[in-house]
């Protein structure tokens, strides 16, 4: 910490630093505080959406794994003739100051018309292992948001809680270190004020 004269002036200076430091210590807290609840309730959300993931795969796989038993190769051609480009769209929401980015919620699972195919000539099975699969696709974009939100959150705690560590454990004792200093100067030139004015009267009187 930078050196300061021992003066009042400079006294008064670093008590408002030291209340300055304090109130921003308190703010981080309150953020670090909500932030921790943000980041448990993502705990919560992404298990359960980790859950719906594996639960759906496993419904997926095990129908395809029916459709070819039943259809054998049949199921590439009615792969190819409704595949499709997925887009999804990214959008940007600001959680106390933190940038996160969310994918916006789309609806996957297409109907009847928009595949391209005949379930009378495919077979419903094919056409259920499809929407299994889109059902997954929906499952995987949901739970990469919440993903990503709990990672940005719990990178934002942790540099909160840096912050908060510098200055409660360096800046704040370094002030206080520096006002006890100056105090202490401050607290030996009265003295020796008051006592350079009492042989000042004791001479007069003497005079």
């Amino acid at each position: 910490m930078e050196k300061f004269s021992p003066t009042r002036i400079n006294l008064l200076f670093l008590n408002t630093q030291l209340s300055v430091s304090k109130s921003g210590a308190k703010l981080l807290r309150s953020k670090r505080d909500a932030l921790m609840k943000d980041f448990f309730r993502c705990v919560g959300e992404c298990l359960e959406l980790r859950a719906k993931l594996n639960s759906q795969t496993r419904d997926a796989t095990y129908s395809l794994h029916l459709a070819r038993a039943f259809f054998g190769d049949t199921i590439y051609s009615a792969t190819y003739a409704s595949k499709r480009d997925v887009s999804i769209d990214i959008k940007v929401k600001n959680i106390w100051g933190i940038n996160i980015p969310e994918i916006e919620q789309k609806a996957f699972v297409r109907n009847m018309d928009a595949r391209d195919i005949s379930p009378i000539g495919e077979g419903s099975l094919i056409i259920e292992t499809a929407r299994g699969f889109e059902k997954v696709i929906e499952a995987i974009c949901e739970i990469a948001s919440s993903e990503i939100r709990l990672k940005r959150v719990g990178e934002e705690i942790k540099a909160d809680m840096r912050r908060i560590n510098a200055l409660e454990e360096i800046i704040m004792p370094s002030i206080q270190h520096g006002m006890k200093s100056i105090e202490r100067v401050l607290e030996e030139r009265e003295r020796e004020d008051i006592y350079r004015l009492k042989r000042y009267k004791r001479r007069r009187k003497n005079h």
